[in-house]
């Protein structure tokens, strides 16, 4: 099975996006704690609104590519947004003008990412959709893994934040040039329906979609899209975010900041394997449900390391290894278990209730685990977490018995 070109092209335009994100977000937080003195319930906070916009954005951008028909402009137009925001978070030294250009930069996310999804699932079939959207998520941890290595190299050099974050604009210039010239759209608009974008690689006949999506279509979306939609909640509110790890293992290990973005490497190396991985495998299960149970099971491993973390360093690293598999598990599968699930002219749509559902989700959880940070022992945290996935087993037991019937 082959990966069509357009989704390469996608894959590698995410690459060079995460890759510029990544320089930025290996030392985001320990910046806004340790140069700004922001206490971890803030910058939970702060996350967790930023994100919120972006995964508002996407449901407006899920919404307007099946309406519009034309994917491809709103993710030039996020990836340029994302562009403009590298010289502004370079610049930011109070938490006004640090909110206001992580909001660019959520709002540019959230505008390219849903389309992008939905585009990659224009451009796959059944028989190759897992795969394709595993090989989609691989390369933009890819991305994100060389971005900890170049932002580790640059900090050793410079020895300046803001100067770390100025080179992350080199990335995402590329990124937008390679949506621009190489991406393409499956479908062009035509009166009140979308047809193929033909081409002379693609004669292929494709069904004729109305694009005339309407409120009430909504009911149209299924019971197992909905239980879904329910587990991958339960799944984002269970992970503590990357950043509070950084910081916590900043906090626990007297070691050089240089060293700090290869833990985020780390982590992106074990969520592009368990992408990739997942992709392929999920098309060979009949219970894709079966990765959902695993991935549970990762996530408490990981839990219990990071308490562990304080008598030994290795068990940090794996612990981030292992956050980062079990992230890769709900990034890959469950974006391509849901679109799989929905209709193909709600795909756009039933993404962007996805990505909002999951944005609310990290608003609590970041916020709740900042706070419970600031005001208790670490081990409460994990314990939380723990908790809280095994709620999400619970769901995913009864998706699979849903199934079965």
């Amino acid at each position: 099975m082959k990966v069509p070109g357009s989704v390469k092209s996608i894959s590698f335009m995410s690459l060079f996006l995460n890759m510029s994100m990544t320089i930025v977000f290996s030392y985001f937080a320990i910046y806004q704690h340790d140069v700004l003195h922001l206490d971890l319930s803030k910058i939970g906070f702060l996350e967790g609104l930023v994100n919120l916009l972006s995964y508002l954005t996407r449901l407006l951008s899920g919404y307007l590519s099946d309406v519009l028909c034309n994917r491809k402009i709103l993710i030039i137009i996020g990836s340029i947004f994302i562009l403009i925001s590298r010289p502004l978070i370079s610049h930011c030294d109070k938490l006004l003008s640090l909110f206001g250009a992580r909001t660019l930069e959520r709002l540019g996310n959230g505008l390219q990412s849903t389309p992008r999804d939905a585009l990659v699932s224009d451009w796959t079939d059944k028989k190759n959709h897992h795969m394709c959207f595993g090989f989609k998520a691989s390369m933009a941890y890819i991305g994100s893994v060389i971005g900890a290595i170049l932002a580790s190299c640059l900090f050793y050099y410079f020895r300046d934040f803001q100067k770390v974050f100025w080179c992350s604009c080199i990335p995402a210039a590329i990124a937008v040039f390679i949506v621009i010239f190489f991406v393409k759209n499956k479908y062009k608009y035509s009166n009140t329906t979308i047809i193929p974008n033909i081409t002379k690689k693609n004669t292929q006949s494709q069904k004729i979609i109305n694009n005339r999506i309407k409120i009430k279509d909504i009911t149209k979306l299924g019971k197992s899209y909905w239980l879904l939609l329910a587990v991958s909640i339960l799944y984002s509110i269970a992970q503590i975010s990357e950043s509070m790890c950084l910081i916590y293992i900043n906090r626990s290990k007297s070691i050089d900041l240089c060293i700090i973005p290869l833990f985020f490497a780390i982590f992106n190396i074990g969520n592009s394997l368990s992408c990739y991985l997942c992709g392929i495998i999920a098309n060979k299960l009949k219970r894709i449900e079966s990765i959902f149970i695993f991935g549970i099971y990762v996530l408490i491993i990981s839990d219990v390391l990071f308490v562990l973390c304080y008598a030994n360093l290795f068990t940090a690293v794996l612990a981030m290894f292992l956050l980062g598999v079990y992230l890769g598990i709900a990034n890959s599968t469950f974006v391509s278990s849901i679109s799989n699930a929905l209709p193909r002219e709600l795909v756009g749509t039933g993404l962007g209730i996805y990505n909002l559902s999951i944005a609310l989700a990290l608003l609590v959880s970041n916020t709740m685990f900042g706070i419970i940070g600031d005001n208790t022992p670490v081990i409460t945290q994990f314990c939380v977490s723990i908790i809280v996935g095994s709620v999400a087993l619970i769901l995913i037991l009864i998706y699979q018995e849903m199934k079965n019937r």
